[in-house]
């Protein structure tokens, strides 16, 4: 026996242990009847980890491809809610093409709240979008950048009211969430 006692699992340990006992035992010494029992229980573990095994690669198998669908349904969105979100984004655009300045800046607030929905949408938790973008994986989303310094030009035209904004700025603004929906084929 070792003199050294280790205070974790060892497991080179006992398969040294197996080892030895199968080695060095002669296994005619053995009764007939303890050999008989011991195939008949490796035989029964071995058929119950195979189990398991296969049963393990089944699940993971299926949770893959449950992950591959739903991540498609996500990319993919109907045709009825496509005709909706296109109703929507035609609205933005009208806004857009008016010489209303305030209309430019609801423009910007619609275009936000269809970033929001589609956001929503999405496996990021948050309160609102602001928190839920910070959650976002930047390899995940391509168009990050263009999301938040969107959301923060949509901040500034809802929190300022004596803000002043350019027909030039507001499509430049209105283009970057088009980036983001398109990205994610939102509209």
């Amino acid at each position: 026996m070792p003199i050294f006692k280790p205070n974790y699992l060892n497991l080179e340990y006992f398969f040294n242990w197996i080892y030895r006992f199968f080695a060095d035992a002669h296994l005619g010494a053995l009764p007939p009847e303890l050999i008989f029992w011991l195939k008949v229980i490796s035989f029964f573990l071995i058929i119950v980890f195979g189990i398991m095994v296969a049963t393990l690669v089944v699940r993971i198998i299926n949770l893959r491809r449950d992950e591959i669908r739903d991540f498609l349904n996500l990319l993919r969105t109907d045709t009825s809610s496509q005709a909706i979100h296109n109703q929507r984004w035609d609205k933005v655009m009208a806004y857009l093409e008016t010489d209303n300045q305030s209309d430019w800046k609801q423009a910007i607030i619609e275009a936000d709240n269809l970033l929001d929905e589609m956001v929503a949408a999405m496996p990021y938790h948050g309160e609102n979008l602001g928190e839920r973008l910070k959650n976002v994986e930047p390899s995940d989303f391509l168009t990050l950048e263009d999301a938040w310094e969107a959301h923060k030009v949509r901040n500034q035209v809802a929190h300022q009211s004596d803000l002043s904004l350019t027909r030039r700025e507001a499509r430049r603004v209105i283009e970057l969430y088009e980036r983001v929906f398109r990205e994610f084929n939102f509209i």
